[in-house]
């Protein structure tokens, strides 16, 4: 074995952290454990392109770290006031957006992940990682329950497959939303038109949000829903919504460059309940497609689990949820 393999993949610099690179003959994908588990890179081979949005430098990348490749949300999005109560207790987080003054996006995504295993074969090549909050003493500060996810993030032909497994090491239920702050190059290809690509989502009725981006627990009609559900350009269309996820179609944005000749699906299970879409300001080269077991602040709207995705797992008991990316040719007779 060489130095720089790890157990099929390949160890490689990102950004001055090591990370681990799997490919199979279409994909390829670099995972940075020391960064959440986080996929910082996936890299359709056959066009040479890099269809997740990465930073130019580290200050970049420290400047909005959610911004770039796929952060893993433990629990996503923002917790009002840091402070929820369930089964009787009181539960305090940090309060690591001021602006807001929530709790944001959860306690994995920057923390380091162990890596459990690496493999591949003639079709498909895999890294396994895990995170135990009992190596975590401010992790557990905050939520008093041992938890472990365990993540497969796998190249299966032209799809990259992502797993999680959470799994409830403590002798009390807990409340649980998983999520994915997915960041993909939008126009996909460097050289592409904004105006030629579209963009779509799986989305119903908007939560309606106040002053500090929290939903107020009131569903609304939305009139460009309609149009993401098909497909739309969003060349100076600025995005920073939250929507339940429609029931009724396939639970997948889709990502459509004609230019480069690639349509992307990024497709969540049933569990994902709540896709958030965001763009910036619709001109800054990405569009971030967010899957979400639950919808923002779950743990504090007086509402029932099925309107909110807010979920409760026994004692020793497991859950799972998966998504993947999907890479196909685009061809101009499909449009």
């Amino acid at each position: 074995m060489r130095p720089d393999d790890i157990y099929g993949g390949r160890i490689v610099a990102w950004l001055g952290r090591p990370g681990v690179l799997i490919e199979n003959d279409r994909l390829q994908a670099t995972i940075v454990p020391a960064l959440g588990s986080r996929v910082v890179s996936l890299r359709c081979k056959t066009t040479s392109t890099e269809l997740l949005h990465t930073p130019a430098s580290v200050e970049a990348y420290e400047s909005a770290p959610m911004l770039y490749g796929i952060p893993v949300l433990f629990p996503p999005n923002r917790i009002a006031g840091g402070t929820f109560e369930f089964g009787g207790r009181a539960y305090r987080l940090d309060i690591n957006d001021p602006v807001t003054g929530s709790h944001a996006h959860g306690f994995v995504h920057d923390k380091a992940w162990e890596v459990v295993s690496c493999g591949r074969d003639e079709e498909s090549a895999r890294l396994v990682t895990a995170f135990d909050s009992a190596h975590y003493p401010s992790v557990a500060a905050q939520f008093p329950h041992r938890f472990r996810l365990v993540m497969r993030v796998e190249l299966q032909g032209n799809a990259l497959v992502q797993r999680i497994d959470l799994h409830n090491e403590s002798d009390a239920a807990f409340p649980w939303g998983l999520g994915y702050h997915t960041a993909f190059n939008f126009p996909l290809g460097a050289a592409s038109s904004p105006d030629s690509c579209t963009f779509s989502a799986p989305v119903g009725r908007r939560w309606r949000l106040d002053e500090r981006f929290l939903p107020t627990g009131e569903l609304v009609e939305d009139e460009r829903a309609a149009q993401l559900r098909q497909g739309m350009p969003l060349a100076g269309v600025a995005l920073d919504d939250v929507f339940e996820a429609a029931g009724d179609s396939a639970n997948e944005a889709v990502l459509t460059d004609p230019d480069a000749g690639i349509r992307v699906r990024y497709r969540a299970d049933r569990a994902f309940g709540t896709w958030v879409l965001h763009n910036g300001d619709g001109r800054q080269g990405f569009v971030c497609p967010e899957p979400y077991t639950c919808v923002t602040n779950a743990f504090n709207l007086a509402l029932p689990p099925e309107a909110t995705g807010l979920q409760a797992l026994a004692p020793y008991a497991s859950v799972s949820a998966a998504s993947s990316i999907v890479v196909e040719p685009y061809r101009a007779e499909e449009s």
